[in-house]
């Protein structure tokens, strides 16, 4: 049996360019990249459906790359982005908090 993916996972976008309708967020998470001026930590919230996590994980791959750009996007190609990209990453870790299991 193939590997069956959720199509908001599968269609997920990748960089801060693709999200859809959180530009004052994607904004100032590329500055802060871009910067180097980081929080010791972030709080996602908001209803279902916003892009909480697809910012998260956009923000973490960012802030992990060993060569972003200047815009303050990840590059995509480094390890550490290659490595978030095949869910192998052992920099990133993602907690469900949404779900009651």
């Amino acid at each position: 049996m193939d590997e069956y993916i959720v199509s908001a996972r599968k269609y997920r976008p990748q960089s801060f360019d693709t999200v859809v309708g959180q530009t004052a967020l994607t904004t100032t998470l590329k500055n802060a990249v871009k910067s180097g001026k980081l929080a010791h930590a972030y709080l996602f919230c908001g209803p279902r459906g916003v892009g909480k996590t697809t910012c998260a994980r956009i923000f973490a791959k960012a802030i992990n790359c060993l060569t972003p750009t200047p815009e303050g996007e990840a590059c995509g190609h480094c390890e550490s982005c290659r490595s978030m990209e095949e869910q192998r990453s052992l920099n990133i870790f993602e907690l469900d908090a949404a779900s009651n299991n």
